[in-house]
């Protein structure tokens, strides 16, 4: 038997009984390379998976997963709520409005989908219950509007983007602001119709004297998005860099002027924090372990020359993406996929003359959606949990907010411009 078929029916097989992923990577590698038909060493493992991880942009990782967790616990979260609400829960789905305009600030912190899925929903799944909103419905809004964490700027997802494809984490961030924005809208559009037609409670119009009061209460916390893509994009700081200055805003902001944020508390939020990072990591270099064995059989050049036969019409090749990446994001974490088979995939890309900004955002955006549905749904299960709701109640609700996802991929898709648009207006290449 062929040994890269018995490698993917390992990987598969152990994926199938639930094994944790990276435990199914380092198996499924090795197996790789016991049957290799090359000699290749077993003491070299550590070194494979030390450099999967030694990417100077990683360094960001940690900082904004700790930026996002803190963030819980500063006061910055009901700080947003209380503002949104002020200028627009007097509107048709009022709540569902607060939520994704919540979730657009929060990204520009966490970058991180769970992150801003635990902060927002823990806060707004109560309210909504006790406002008159079913409470799935209340976990279905925080499960889409998690979902622009990872498009708009600094986002996690694009970061391991950057790290597997060696493209600029600049414009892969940059590129993603439109499409999380877009979706923002569309979103907001969809609730405004479903509360219409099911009549959700609004609550009364705050007046305008109190408004300019919250908002100024608030305008700390939009300090800290600010801090963190105001300093890349003037160039005074590197992705890691900023994620640093964005945890010690936090740190003043939720410490010194809002005093929520205690020695306690902050110690608790690292040591969760920590835990994160290291699932993450072990993750990201088993993942390369993983990707390096498929590149020693030659799985990438096979995947190019399959696509090449297949079609060489880049929208028909994108579509077609699409449908593979939902079906993955429905079984697989985000990190394996982003460091193992985009590489394999990025050859057919540039063969094919699509922009690597416009594909990443594609790439990441399909991944996300994944984390909504089942089986895997990382965020569904959270929210599930959070509202105290089953999964089947959940998407009593979630699939017209799932639509609205897909109709946004569709436009992400066949309309280019919306992901390279900005990138190359303030970063253009060459």
């Amino acid at each position: 038997m062929d040994p890269l078929l018995v490698v993917c029916i390992t990987f598969f097989s152990l994926l199938f009984l639930r094994v944790p992923v990276a435990i199914v990577l380092i198996v499924a590698s090795l197996t790789g390379l016991l049957l290799s038909p090359n000699a290749i060493q077993i003491e070299t493992l550590p070194t494979a998976m030390w450099q999967g991880v030694n990417h100077f942009v990683l360094l960001a990782v940690p900082f904004f997963i700790l930026l996002g967790d803190l963030a819980l616990v500063s006061g910055v979260t009901i700080r947003l709520v209380n503002v949104a609400r002020a200028f627009v829960g007097h509107i048709h789905g009022g709540f569902a409005h607060v939520t994704v305009l919540t979730n657009i600030v929060m990204a520009g912190m966490s970058g991180s989908d769970l992150a801003d899925a635990a902060a927002t929903g823990k806060l707004l799944i109560p309210a909504m219950d006790k406002a008159g909103y079913p409470r799935a419905y209340a976990a279905a809004v925080v499960a889409g509007a998690a979902m622009i964490a990872p498009l708009i700027p600094p986002s996690i997802a694009f970061i391991l983007f950057a790290a597997a494809t060696e493209e600029s984490v600049g414009r892969l961030f940059l590129g993603g602001a439109v499409p999380g924005l877009l979706l923002g809208l569309l979103m907001m559009v969809q609730a405004y119709v479903v509360a219409r037609r099911r009549d959700y409670p609004r609550e009364a119009k705050v007046p305008y004297r109190e408004r300019a009061r919250l908002t100024v209460v608030s305008l700390p916390v939009l300090f800290i998005p600010f801090v963190v893509l105001g300093s890349m994009r003037a160039g005074y700081a590197t992705p890691t860099e900023a994620a640093m200055l964005g945890v010690i805003a936090v740190v003043v902001i939720g410490g010194l002027i809002y005093r929520e944020l205690t020695l306690p508390a902050m110690a608790r939020q690292s040591l969760a924090a920590l835990r994160t990072i290291g699932s993450v990591f072990i993750l990201i270099a088993a993942a390369s372990l993983f990707g390096q064995v498929l590149t020693l059989y030659g799985a990438a050049d096979g995947v190019a020359e399959w696509v090449k036969g297949v079609t060489d019409d880049p929208v028909l090749f994108l579509l077609g993406i699409n449908l593979l990446y939902l079906l993955m994001g429905c079984m697989l974490d985000s990190v394996p996929i982003i460091l193992v088979f985009v590489p394999l995939i990025m050859p057919a890309v540039e063969q094919l003359g699509i922009d690597p900004v416009h594909f990443g955002v594609i790439t990441v955006f399909n991944l996300m959606i994944g984390l909504v549905t089942p089986p895997y749904g990382l965020t569904m299960f959270l929210l599930c949990r959070i509202a105290g709701i089953s999964v089947q109640s959940f998407w009593r609700y979630m699939w017209p907010i799932f639509l609205t996802m897909v109709v946004t991929l569709l436009l992400l898709t066949l309309i280019p411009g919306l992901s390279t648009w900005l990138p190359n207006l303030l970063m253009p290449l060459g």
